[in-house]
């Protein structure tokens, strides 16, 4: 199973976003679970996660996250605004997949 984390300022936005790619990882039979949380939880979030995604009001956090993750197998990637705007699970959902081919 793969754990994929989404975040946000407050994670109400990425909860949405997160409602649609269930739905995309439903119809691809995706095995794996993910999770929306606001950059706050974020900070005590202790659980391995596969990919980590950021929205894109939260850019500053990017590097930071990186080092955390550097030398392990998290792959952390920041939403196109587009995407994250839409709440298009589809193309979001497609960069999990292509996140996880690395």
């Amino acid at each position: 199973m793969k754990h994929i984390v989404l975040i946000c300022a407050g994670g109400f936005s990425t909860n949405i976003l997160a409602s649609y790619i269930r739905k995309e990882m439903k119809e691809h039979d995706f095995d794996g679970d993910i999770k929306a949380m606001s950059e706050w939880n974020f900070q005590s979030f202790k659980q391995h996660a596969d990919v980590i995604l950021l929205g894109p009001q939260l850019s500053f956090m990017y590097e930071p996250i990186c080092s955390k993750y550097r030398g392990t197998d998290t792959k952390v990637a920041m939403i196109n605004m587009a995407d994250y705007g839409r709440m298009d699970g589809k193309r979001v959902f497609d960069q999990i997949l292509k996140l996880l081919a690395e």
